[in-house]
């Protein structure tokens, strides 16, 4: 089988601004059509990672530089993307160091808060989706087995998902930052998803209990409100409930700002210029920008949150150079994985299963009959090694002379055959 080109073109917090990734945001519903339409470029393989701090298309197939054209048009034309956006803003990475990428993306090395647990699991459900949509194929099968492998063993050989810190934490902290103590502050959580989940539990931790909860669909609001903490109110809500608390916490799937100029105008009028406090960690943003201009409003987003994740970097610098050291390692053993494929296990393994089935056949047949000329058995033998050898030659001819990994995949399936690289990928697919 061809070894074919990894690659990943994509673009992150380290590359771009938050107005910028927001753009380039692709909702989880919409990520299986632009699969749909990456395949229908001549892509043998996609995979999609959106969240709040990245947005990467993973890609395989023959001509990379190709591919890279392709894949540029189909991600422009979704959301709209300008030209220089590419140039300025987005990175491309082929092979090696593509699937470094990953594995460092898997690990929550590569995140604003680095060990973060929270991107392991959106990994592994962006593979999920591609695989549901029948855009992931040997190559990125195996690529992606093989980042959750190492991102097990850089959770159980190192210490950097030690008392886990998220984005959601750093929200928390930020809102004990700015008024040294939170006691006797009222919270609005805005948002119902796990975001907000999070930080609920973390107001919890710091023993407050003036918290409401808001969504626009409210029963999801009153099971977060039952389940962890705060009262639910209804989204028609939000407008009164901005009038009475401090800091408003959000995090929604909303496409537009659910908190613009007028609303806060007349919510600021209405609390008598009372000072109010934003931590909108959404993408996109929850809140329009242009609140901040106001007098006595305080908006921060999720960019805010970098600089307090760096305080917490040096208590991780020494256990992230153990887990750069295993990336390393991984990297360079996948590589040499990947330029060995061959056909010849998988050949090998066809002929022994065939003539398992055949010899224990004819053991069967001579037990039953009552000649055991020696001479009859080597007649039986040969008849049956020929039949064999004509059955399977269509398989093998076709694994010879065929360089789509599809049909590769269809024949292990088919004789049910697992190398130890792949039970070694398989076995990664944990939760971490």
């Amino acid at each position: 089988m061809k070894r074919q080109a990894i690659g990943i073109i994509g673009l992150n917090h380290n590359t771009a601004p938050l107005e910028i990734r927001e753009k380039l945001y692709i909702k989880e519903g919409s990520i299986p059509e632009l699969l749909a339409k990456i395949k229908r470029e001549g892509i043998n393989e996609a995979v999609v990672i959106s969240t709040c701090n990245r947005t990467e298309i993973y890609y395989c197939g023959d001509d990379n530089d190709e591919m890279v054209r392709k894949v540029r048009r189909v991600l422009a034309d979704a959301v709209a993307a300008k030209d220089d956006w590419f140039d300025r803003y987005m990175y491309i990475f082929t092979d090696e160091e593509a699937f470094r990428h990953l594995f460092l993306v898997a690990s929550g090395l590569d995140s604003m808060v680095i060990g973060e647990p929270e991107i392991f699991g959106q990994v592994k459900e962006a593979y999920r989706i591609a695989a549901s949509a029948r855009t992931t194929g040997f190559f990125l099968n195996k690529t992606f087995h093989k980042s959750f492998n190492v991102a097990k063993r850089i959770r159980s050989e190192t210490r950097i998902g030690y008392n886990p810190l998220s984005i959601s934490s750093m929200a928390v902290e930020l809102a004990r930052r700015i008024f040294g103590n939170l006691d006797g502050k009222k919270i609005l959580v805005v948002g119902a998803g796990e975001m907000c989940e999070t930080a609920l539990k973390y107001f919890q931790k710091e023993g407050l209990s003036d918290i409401f909860i808001t969504n626009r669909t409210y029963q999801k609001a009153h099971k977060l409100a039952d389940e962890i903490i705060g009262e639910a109110r209804p989204f028609e809500a939000l407008f009164e409930l901005l009038t009475v608390v401090d800091v408003v916490l959000t995090s929604t799937g909303s496409d537009a700002p659910l908190i613009g100029l007028d609303m806060l105008h007349m919510a600021m009028k209405k609390r008598k210029n009372r000072p109010l406090f934003f931590i909108d960690i959404a993408v996109p943003r929850d809140v329009d920008p242009a609140v901040n201009d106001m007098d006595n409003v305080y908006l921060y987003d999720i960019d805010d949150l970098k600089e307090l994740s760096q305080r917490h970097l040096s208590n991780r610098v020494k256990e992230s150079e153990k887990a750069h050291v295993i990336i390393e390692e991984e990297a360079t053993k996948f590589s040499d994985l990947l330029e060995k494929i061959d056909i010849n296990p998988l050949i090998g393994h066809i002929m022994a299963t065939a003539d398992s089935i055949r010899s224990g056949e004819i053991k069967k047949t001579m037990a039953r009959l009552a000649n055991k000329d020696p001479e009859l058995a080597d007649t039986i033998d040969a008849m049956t090694r020929s039949i064999v050898n004509k059955l399977v030659h269509p398989y093998l001819a076709l694994l010879k002379n065929n360089q789509d990994p599809a049909v590769f995949d269809t024949l292990k399936k088919l004789f049910q055959f697992e190398d130890d690289d792949e039970n070694e990928m398989d076995s990664g697919d944990e939760r971490v």
